[in-house]
């Protein structure tokens, strides 16, 4: 996810080192601090109000790919399954109260809750669970997360072919049944994470008939082909939402805030908050100052910012939380002639051409150029690790003997004399690195990189500009960054949840790149669904293995987290596989003394 997406680490350096199989199904903190505060009088005792970087990139739980989207989503929405507090490996019901699954592991057969309400009253069918999935592989969004569900129902990542032809609707319809109260899915292969996937937000359930009255797919052909990838401004649900968890949209001020209202129609035990309130809050100083004073409950807090608030009274500080993300910088091969990100568009020293990531010497110049070590040692104060290739510690197949890059100049120097013809190294270049604003990691990660590679050449102009989140993304999948630097937390612990989208060529991120081919997106399907535990392992080794020599990005860290909050929160467990920017379901906590 974008972040797998990718942001819980937009907090802190902002979404393991000691990371292993063991602690992925349970998740560990190293170190709770708090401070008593029996006679504080909390504020707000019904509202929970966080400060976080960033707003959503949409409502619509069928497209949103990055954790700040997913926090909000399951406030509204249910799926049929869900973590069990902080157990990655054990779940609880949810819209199923109940399910089998065959002993060929193809089969997963699901009992839905009988008399629970969307928000609006309308009682939730078996037919919305089948229409939720179906309308998610409908709309197909480029750079989604509807792999997830074509996967293991299809074998393949998307509706669309190689030649952008849709596969026909009778096929996307015919892998998920209702029988009375049950709905069945029938898998392409075994797929041992499968759910996972049902409980993530993309796995979110809808009301079909609210949908079709929104402008969603209504069930025909010609809906199908007119919102089959849609553009960013038709998505039906971008803006709206409509659920059966716990809670409400209320308002969604973009670029500003969001916010939620009790559900008085929700099946489950009422939540324990009225209200919760969302800010996106840019400047750390502001948002460290609402913390202090008890104005939000929790905020996010860069890497760099964690001493400021230890030992603050009134203050509940959980360390050394683990991670399922990766952080790294991604090379764009086929870059926009539009960008703003490449001066002159051409190699004379004003700029770079749009291909000039496509030449491997240059990808694996910069790779050698970042140092690594002064990274995680100062600027995340050795809160994270340098991953070993794009399948980290604590997914399955991990293998710790990847080859990685270090930081050598003279290797830098090397590739940088090869890259085109030596015109790089003769001419010079002059070009942009991009990241999101507000998150200091990044930013000091993009200048790093920037001053490191200055150094080799006089000629050589790289600098460094702040991107507003909710745009970021956007640019990125419009290839007008020619770098870009982001995180990508798992959607399941499985090495295929992170070898697709760096990978495939309808990977979240290798897609905007350019990056992948059809041998390889065949020996990333075959490994997803391989049973043979030695094949499965030497089939992924393979593919970080050429990750490495092909060198479309390089991972910089996988890092470790804290969690800051007013010590009248209650509640607070952690899950590495919660993909919500405090890393809990909001609906499970409450104020006291």
């Amino acid at each position: 996810m974008k972040g797998k997406t990718v942001f819980t680490y937009l907090l802190t350096a902002l979404m393991v080192g000691s990371l292993l199989m063991a602690s992925a199904c349970k998740s560990t903190s190293t170190t709770t601090t708090a401070t008593s505060t029996t006679t504080e009088t909390v504020k707000n005792p019904d509202t929970f109000i966080e400060e976080v970087i960033g707003d959503p990139q949409t409502l619509d739980p069928a497209a949103a790919y990055d954790t700040t989207s997913d926090s909000y989503i399951e406030l509204v929405y249910n799926t049929l399954v869900v973590y069990h507090k902080d157990s990655t490996t054990q779940f609880d019901p949810s819209l199923a109260d109940s399910w089998t699954v065959s002993a060929d592991g193809m089969t997963y057969r699901f009992h839905i809750r009988t008399g629970v309400k969307f928000s609006n009253g309308d009682l939730l069918t078996p037919d919305d669970v089948k229409y939720s999935f179906e309308r998610g592989m409908v709309q197909d969004y480029s750079g989604g997360p509807q792999w997830l569900i074509f996967l293991p129902l299809f074998g393949v990542n998307s509706s669309r072919d190689a030649n952008g032809n849709l596969m026909p609707l009778s096929q996307l319809t015919s892998a998920i049944t209702v029988d009375g109260d049950y709905v069945q899915f029938k898998l392409d292969a075994p797929f041992p994470p499968f759910l996972q996937i049902l409980a993530g937000g993309y796995s979110s359930i809808v009301d079909k008939a609210w949908c079709i009255a929104q402008g969603d797919w209504d069930g025909t052909e010609a809906s199908y082909e007119k919102l089959n990838n849609p553009a960013a401004d038709a998505w039906p649900l971008h803006e709206k939402m409509m659920g059966t968890g716990p809670f409400t949209l209320n308002y969604w001020t973009q670029g500003s805030e969001i916010a939620f209202t009790k559900n008085t129609n929700y099946w489950g035990p009422k939540a324990n908050f009225t209200s919760i309130v969302a800010k996106d809050v840019q400047e750390w100083t502001d948002r460290k100052l609402a913390l202090e004073a008890g104005d939000a409950d929790y905020v996010d807090v860069g890497v760099q910012q964690y001493s400021e608030l230890d030992g603050v009274p009134d203050i509940t500080v959980v360390k050394g939380l683990p991670t399922e993300e990766t952080e790294g910088f991604f090379f764009t091969y086929d870059i926009s002639p539009n960008s703003s990100f490449i001066g002159d568009g051409k190699l004379d020293g004003g700029g770079i051409p749009t291909n000039f990531f496509t030449d491997i010497n240059i990808r694996k110049a910069f790779a050698y150029s970042f140092d690594y070590n002064t990274f995680i040692n100062q600027v995340v104060s050795g809160n994270a690790v340098q991953p070993d290739g794009p399948i980290i510690s604590g997914l399955t197949d991990y293998n710790p003997n990847i080859p990685k890059y270090t930081y050598d100049t003279a290797k830098a120097i090397q590739y940088f004399q090869a890259a085109w013809g030596g015109q790089v190294w003769t001419n010079g270049f002059t070009m942009t690195l991009a990241y999101n604003s507000g998150n200091t990691t990044r930013q000091t990660a993009c200048d790093i990189l920037a001053a490191d590679i200055n150094a080799l050449n006089p000629k050589f102009h790289v600098t460094s500009a702040a991107q507003q989140w909710s745009s970021y993304a956007s640019q990125w999948d419009a290839q007008l960054l020619p770098v870009f630097v982001v995180g990508w937390l798992a959607d399941y612990l499985d090495a295929s949840d992170f070898i697709e989208p760096f990978m495939s060529t309808t990977g979240a991120y290798s897609q905007a790149q350019g990056y992948g081919n059809a041998t390889t997106d065949a020996l990333i399907n075959a490994a997803a669904v391989e049973t043979n535990t030695a094949k499965r392992q030497a089939d992924y080794d393979q593919l970080s293995t050429q990750y490495y020599n092909d060198c479309p990005g390089v991972m910089i860290e996988q890092p470790t987290v804290n969690r800051y909050m007013r010590s009248w929160v209650k509640g607070f467990f952690y899950n590495p596989a919660e993909v919500t920017d405090i890393g809990c379901d909001l609906y499970y906590l409450s104020k006291g003394n």
